[in-house]
């Protein structure tokens, strides 16, 4: 029964993701982002962790502050055995610019989010499905706030290198992020179905139980439906319907685990993106 499930949980990412596919694609600049995380193990599995990051995005604008994104992410998760877990996690973000998570343009945005993981492993592979309910919350500006849902599949395997407790950890991870949608009044503009979607890859690199580091790359995917634009004399100036715009983002996590029992060989220790 482990298989089954996890074929299931792909099936529904492969149809929400062919639901939404865009008429017009745009290809923004390279995002990179460097992050700094803690972790502190508790008993069992369960841990807190705090995680800092900054972002750069590559435009031409002189005015542009070299880190012109920054995020703080604090969080807790508890295992009710090997398989099953949950936690909550509160984002606060400040971007100078168009939120990745969002079509609107905000300045600062908080987004608590709980969710449920599930952990199967076949052989050596580890499979994993998080499945996460979230409000975007806008923090200054009128704008009301949105419930997001979103579904991430990942799957890795964990490499040792000798007995030093050197290991390689490639991962490869999707995850969709959709807006709930509980009813559209007939005034409301038509939105897609999802929001954001993400496919990342990446390698982790354990040099000890207190200390590893993970350089990542992802497709980081924005979905809106544009209304058409029109010249003086009627004629269509820029198409409407769907479209999606792409972010390459560049990343580098660097985690810190604290504790006594961060050297605890039974513990089973996340990848770096919670």
């Amino acid at each position: 029964m482990r298989i089954p499930f996890f074929l299931l949980a792909a099936v529904a990412v492969l149809f929400s993701t062919a639901s939404a596919q865009a008429q017009r694609r745009t290809k923004g600049f390279t995002v990179l982002q460097p992050q700094a995380q803690v972790e502190l193990p508790l008993s069992g599995n369960d841990y807190l962790f705090g995680v800092l990051n900054l972002q750069h995005f590559d435009t031409d604008l002189e005015a542009t502050p070299l880190f012109s994104g920054q995020g703080l992410r604090l969080g807790y998760e508890h295992f009710f055995n090997d398989r099953w877990s949950w936690g909550a996690v509160l984002n606060g973000q400040r971007v100078q610019g168009t939120s990745l998570y969002s079509p609107a343009t905000y300045s600062h945005l908080l987004l608590p989010e709980v969710f449920g993981r599930h952990w199967n492993t076949l052989g050596s592979v580890n499979f994993r499905q998080r499945l996460a309910i979230g409000y975007d919350w806008p923090l200054d500006i009128a704008a009301s706030g949105r419930f997001l849902s979103s579904l991430r599949l990942d799957v890795d395997r964990v490499f040792p290198l000798g007995s030093t407790g050197l290991a390689l950890r490639p991962r490869l991870a999707v995850e969709p992020v959709a807006y709930l949608r509980f009813q559209r009044e007939d005034y409301e503009a038509k939105e897609p179905f999802l929001d954001f979607s993400e496919l990342r890859g990446e390698v982790g690199v354990r040099l000890s139980p207190r200390f590893d580091f993970t350089p990542w790359f992802s497709w980081q995917n924005s979905y809106s439906i544009a209304l058409p634009q029109y010249n003086a004399d009627g004629t269509v100036k820029i198409s409407g319907g769907n479209s999606r715009y792409v972010q390459p983002t560049v990343g580098l996590d660097m985690r810190v685990t604290l504790g006594n029992t961060a050297r605890n060989t039974e513990r089973r220790q996340l990848p770096t993106q919670y």
